[in-house]
């Protein structure tokens, strides 16, 4: 007999309530995954066509799909339109206002002075007066404690800031105190003489400005965040003031911010400096040039992360030491359309799919200073850089080439560029070397040297054991 075919069953489809959709041979919605088993199935003539309906939309999805190279190729597409885009806003739209302007704009620092730790505004340690190395005593008074800072003067009054948290204003011609401000904590950055004012930057994140005449205080800030571990510096009736969260600005005359820039800081042992439209700090990674006309940043200079040494600007020109490192550049350089886009740049190129990132542009480097480098004193024609340990090095400002080195004692203050030669301060004498050729012309015996501080009348030495003295 021939062989009885089963008929085929019919198959079983349910339209979805929820989405809509029709599934076949499922007791779920194959679409959303909801229970349709108490649903009513269609009718054969309508699953029939329904499940052509939902045959031709699959169809049409499969097509639309992107294959894997097409992913890649428009995914780097938009990534490339959202920086491109991101470039033009930030570079051409993006205008961020102008800093509010000061009270008044004639206060600043004084030069041939020394009203800063590191002599002005522009942190050259370097003054055309002579060392006095040979100088006649002309007064020496005792404080009663070491100084915790460089002492400043304008050659009026000398100020001391002092371990146990007092800052004293001195007669530059007596020595005779004029006044005395008490602190809570001694700052950890040399005071501002600025006019007829002082500017203490503190630890706890204020400044605190008092008469350079009998030590009033005139105005102090609010808090600000993190800690002032540098000196500030006043240009243009402006303090600029470098902490560990950033760069702030404020009114010299009423204390009121001006403006601010929050960085990543790492260090902020370096005082800013100034020369023209440009103010340049030194984080633990880079040197930051701004415009002081509208606080944007300009230009930066990358190091490897070390704690940094000082900062000097002449002529447009930026000293920056790094640990080993020297590098000097241009104020008026900017940064590359592409430095926004750097570190995703870098990244490509690790992978193999972009070439090198370009170093930003400078005029000379050197790699190979002595360890642990203080603050250099910028010379006419050369820069002496040292080490605590008394190994110094002179290097030609024009290209950095080695002009001369030599060893000297322990050193406890950096070298200043005087008049007559190179002044280092050991822990028991002054040495004067000859700025050409390096060789000693001068000593002078002074038992526990801390600090000094040279100008056009006289020369400030500041001792372990309290004293103030002044050398004519």
């Amino acid at each position: 007999m021939p062989e009885t075919l089963a008929p085929v069953q019919p198959q079983i489809a349910r339209r979805c309530p929820a989405c809509g959709r029709v599934s076949a041979g499922s007791e779920r919605c194959l679409h959303c995954w909801r229970d349709i088993a108490s649903v009513t199935p269609l009718t054969a003539e309508e699953a029939a066509t329904a499940l052509k309906v939902e045959a031709g939309l699959a169809k049409r999805m499969e097509q639309g799909r992107f294959s894997a190279g097409q992913i890649w190729r428009y995914g780097l597409l938009g990534i490339l339109v959202l920086l491109v885009g991101w470039w033009v806003y930030a570079t051409f739209i993006d205008k961020p206002p102008k800093p509010d302007r000061p009270t008044v704009a004639t206060r600043s620092v004084a030069t041939g002075a020394w009203t800063t730790s590191e002599g002005d505004a522009r942190g050259l340690r370097s003054i055309d007066a002579p060392s006095r190395v040979g100088g006649a005593e002309a007064w020496k008074v005792s404080l009663g404690s070491p100084v915790a800072t460089p002492l400043v003067s304008d050659g009026r009054i000398v100020v001391a800031a002092l371990e146990d948290g007092r800052v004293v204003g001195l007669d530059a011609a007596s020595g005779k105190t004029l006044w005395t401000l008490p602190l809570s904590t001694a700052p950890f950055a040399a005071p501002v003489i600025a006019g007829d004012r002082v500017y203490i930057a503190q630890r706890e994140g204020r400044v605190t400005v008092v008469s350079a005449l009998d030590g009033t205080e005139a105005w102090q800030s609010r808090f600000v965040a993190g800690s002032f571990q540098a000196s500030p510096v006043v240009v243009d009736g402006v303090v600029y003031t470098y902490s560990t969260d950033g760069l702030f600005a404020f009114d010299a005359e009423t204390g009121r911010i001006l403006w601010e820039q929050i960085l990543d800081v790492g260090w902020a042992t370096v005082a800013p400096v100034v020369e023209g439209q440009y103010l340049v700090v030194a984080t633990g990674d880079k040197s930051v040039a701004f415009d002081r006309t509208n606080g944007q940043v300009t230009f930066h200079v990358a190091f490897s992360r070390t704690q940094p040494s000082s900062l000097a600007v002449r002529d447009g020109r930026v000293l920056a030491l790094y640990g080993r490192n020297a590098t000097v550049f241009e104020t008026s350089s900017r940064s590359p359309w592409w430095d926004g886009v750097r570190g995703a740049w870098f990244r490509f190129h690790l992978i193999g799919m972009a070439p090198a990132v370009p170093p930003a542009p400078t005029i000379w480097d050197v790699t190979s200073l002595p360890r642990t480098t203080m603050p250099a004193a910028v010379g006419r024609d050369v820069t002496v850089v040292t080490s605590r340990d008394g190994v110094a090095a002179a290097l030609s400002l024009a290209d950095g080439k080695p002009v001369w080195s030599t060893t000297t004692g322990r050193l406890v203050v950096a070298p200043i560029a005087t008049a007559d030669g190179f002044l280092f301060g050991e822990e028991g004498r002054l040495l004067l070397l000859d700025a050409a050729t390096g060789k000693p012309v001068g000593e002078r015996k002074i038992d526990g040297i801390r600090s000094l501080a040279p100008t056009r009348a006289a020369m400030f030495v500041a001792t372990g054991a309290g004293d103030v003295l002044a050398l004519r």
